[in-house]
């Protein structure tokens, strides 16, 4: 075997070559199709076949931004014009990208109240109406229009819907969704904490609630020491093998909160609007563990893998087994921070 024959071709090399400029040609013709996840997905496929070839691969990632910032619907960027000043060229097309069109018709629910959404969304015209019931009627707490945003709390907390929301004519709108931003920690690693920042500030959400009392609930937070464990159970109300166990944080008849470590936030958001059955050991008390059922409501983030576990019962705790548990005086006139 002759030495020639015996040397593997370096990337970038006679066979390579043409295999690399084959792809070039595909990511270029992708692109200018609009095609981006294709493109994309070609582009990944040329660095891994020569990785050595800088200069295609940075001129085809050129063109796919090129594109991209062409195809902007701009309309839409003038809409949100402040949440785009504040990204890069590429968090701007990153967010772009991640967005999903729509018009929805008139009467059709964006999200309910108690459930779980996974979405974000940006209205771009139309009337979208939040509301929450009350004595089984719906109640208006926020109007929503151009330039506003449905979502916010349930998307970036880890919390059931506050509130529904309904379209109150045909809207047009981008939607996002939670696992879309996962795919950016590599690609756009400030992007999430810029659009999250940005949906705190203009988020209506928040003032609804505050303005109409749905962020309190009825009685108030006792501290309380102890121990919570916490059996998930599932659709037909027996028991599973999930279980999580920490420490009492504060207790009302109504539902408590514990604290938790946990290794991750996805995580701790498998907990979210789970049915749990509890047993509550008080410190400084004399007698059974209590026994309670109820629904995770909302999982809060702390430092260190620290969370917050908040559950709404599914029955109050009757007020004279409350006024027998160890609770020291309630945190001023502060009502429970448990969602309903």
């Amino acid at each position: 075997m002759t030495e020639e024959n015996g040397n593997s071709a370096a990337p970038g090399a006679s066979g390579d070559a043409g295999n690399s400029k084959d792809l070039a040609d595909r990511i270029r013709e992708a692109a200018l199709e609009g095609d981006f996840q294709k493109a994309d997905a070609l582009r990944e496929e040329l660095i891994r076949i020569d990785p050595m070839n800088l200069q295609l691969i940075v001129a085809t990632g050129d063109t796919i931004e090129e594109q991209k910032t062409k195809l902007l619907d701009k309309d839409h960027l003038a809409i949100w014009q402040d949440l785009y000043e504040a990204c890069t060229d590429e968090e701007r097309n990153g967010l772009f990208y991640s967005l999903q069109p729509a018009v929805i018709e008139t009467n059709k629910l964006l999200q309910v109240q108690g459930k779980v959404s996974n979405r974000l969304f940006f209205i771009d015209s139309g009337k979208v109406v939040l509301f929450y019931q009350k004595d089984e009627k719906n109640k208006v707490a926020v109007q929503l229009g151009r330039g506003d945003i449905v979502g916010e709390e349930s998307f970036f907390e880890i919390s059931l819907c506050s509130l529904s929301a309904a379209t109150q004519s045909e809207v047009k709108l981008y939607s996002l969704t939670r696992a879309a931003t996962e795919q950016w920690a590599e690609s756009y690693p400030g992007l999430y904490e810029k659009l999250a920042g940005f949906c705190r500030r203009i988020g209506k959400s928040k003032a609804g609630l505050k303005e109409h009392d749905l962020d309190r609930r009825v009685g108030k937070r006792y501290p309380v020491d102890g121990m919570a464990g916490a059996v998930v159970l599932d659709k037909n109300g027996q028991q599973t093998d999930t279980y999580v166990k920490g420490g009492l944080s504060d207790i009302a008849p109504t539902g408590l909160c514990f604290d938790i470590k946990c290794s991750n936030q996805e995580t701790a958001r498998t907990l979210l609007a789970k049915r749990i059955s509890l047993t509550l050991a008080f410190d400084d008390w004399d007698k059974e563990p209590l026994h309670v059922r109820g629904l995770i409501t909302k999982v809060g983030f702390h430092l260190h893998n620290d969370y917050s576990v908040h559950v709404r019962f599914a029955e109050d705790i009757d007020e004279e087994t409350f006024k027998t548990l160890p609770c020291r005086p309630p945190l001023g006139e502060e009502d429970v921070d448990i969602q309903h």
